[in-house]
């Protein structure tokens, strides 16, 4: 029996999803403004995704996205410190990879475009439970 990647293991390796942890990097390490117009981004795609779709998982995709985006805000600013640098390269990683239309399932796609972009937002938010949580409670998010 051979020893097949998982879904998330195949993006998470892929080349998109490498690209985007690369851009995170240099981003959180060197361009504090940059990281704010990929929050913006990000927001604007997930509002716009959210107001022409009623399903729950894209409510769950626009609940992440906003409270990574808190997150990092709230890092930038000082107010919030409890997570370390490479957590939170991993949520910028997400939002660089979210908001690229050519990843590893194409986001013109009808339907199926925004599975992998879901399946990278719940593997970190999954690993991170916790401390999101923390953080909502910090926040009042």
């Amino acid at each position: 029996m051979g020893t097949e990647k998982s879904f998330i293991d195949r993006i998470i390796s892929s080349h998109y999803f490498q690209k985007a942890m690369e851009k995170a990097e240099a981003v959180f390490m060197h361009d504090k403004l940059g990281m704010l117009g990929l929050l913006q981004k990000a927001l604007v795609k997930v509002q716009e995704l959210a107001a022409t779709s009623n399903i729950s998982v894209v409510k769950l995709l626009n609940h992440y996205i906003v409270l990574f985006s808190e997150l990092i805000k709230a890092y930038i600013a000082g107010t919030y410190k409890k997570l370390p640098a490479i957590t939170l390269v991993k949520m910028v990683a997400v939002l660089v990879y979210f908001i690229s239309p050519f990843d590893f399932i194409p986001d013109v796609l009808p339907f199926v475009g925004f599975t992998d972009d879901l399946a990278v937002v719940l593997w970190v938010g999954k690993s991170i439970k916790n401390e999101l949580d923390e953080f909502e409670k910090h926040a009042n998010v």
